[in-house]
């Protein structure tokens, strides 16, 4: 299933303790079983950045505040891409004699979009003045939700059909769920995407939009119950 990060978690009581006498002629039983669906990725993440080199920190300060104000003043034409500030430092450069002979200074911008076309036309347009750090795609918080909703049943289903199974060799005929947790099992190693995005120095000339193939992730969620068998 393609186009599928709110996790179900938590613990559900599905049935109250049983009468002492009642607990002691049941098999408690743990189980755990999961439900797995390969999901695309719907949602990319780009950090951008500004990185140079002055002599005064004053004047490098000014100049990556203008550069980071006008790639997000651009940012902003891009109505289905999310924009905010990254992660801004400076430090000094020494000579042979360790005397400060200068500042450089790096400031970064990072995009959110699951508009894919918006997104990559955007990332083209900012490596004009900019360069690319990184890009990484991952399923979005409402896809994610969808899907983990879908899986719940199967995994409760599945949890259900094995508790019957070891019921029927135990020679029990009865299966009541005492209690049941339910979380997300770890999601699967994300591969890499293909991606053809110029990376390097920064340039005024026109940038080809990057060609991605955004992937798939392997979301599961995980269901553990305590029964008893009788």
């Amino acid at each position: 299933m393609k186009p599928m990060h709110a996790l179900i978690g938590g613990t559900l009581l599905l049935a109250a303790a049983l009468p002492a006498t009642a607990e002691e002629a049941a098999t408690q039983l743990e189980l755990t079983a999961s439900s797995q669906r390969e999901v695309a990725n719907d949602q990319l993440d780009a950090t951008l950045y500004v990185q140079e080199t002055q002599s005064q920190p004053a004047t490098l300060a000014d100049s990556l505040n203008r550069k980071s104000a006008a790639a997000m003043a651009v940012a902003r034409g891009y109505s289905a891409v999310q924009a905010t500030s990254g992660a801004y430092s400076s430090w000094p450069l020494y000579d042979k004699n360790n005397q400060i002979k200068g500042w450089q200074g790096r400031a970064e911008i990072h995009l959110r979009s699951r508009d894919f076309v918006q997104g990559a036309q955007l990332v083209a347009k900012l490596q004009q003045s900019m360069l690319l750090g990184n890009v990484d795609f991952s399923v979005s918080d409402q896809m994610r939700k969808t899907v983990e909703q879908q899986m719940l049943p199967e995994a409760i289903s599945q949890l259900q059909a094995t508790a019957k199974i070891a019921a029927g060799a135990l020679g029990k005929t009865s299966v009541s769920v005492r209690e049941l947790s339910i979380g997300n099992g770890g999601n699967g190693p994300r591969p890499l995407m293909a991606m053809m995005a110029k990376r390097g120095i920064a340039s005024t000339e026109s940038v080809a939009a990057p060609d991605w193939q955004a992937g798939t992730t392997m979301l599961q969620l995980q269901v553990s119950g305590k029964l008893d068998l009788k």
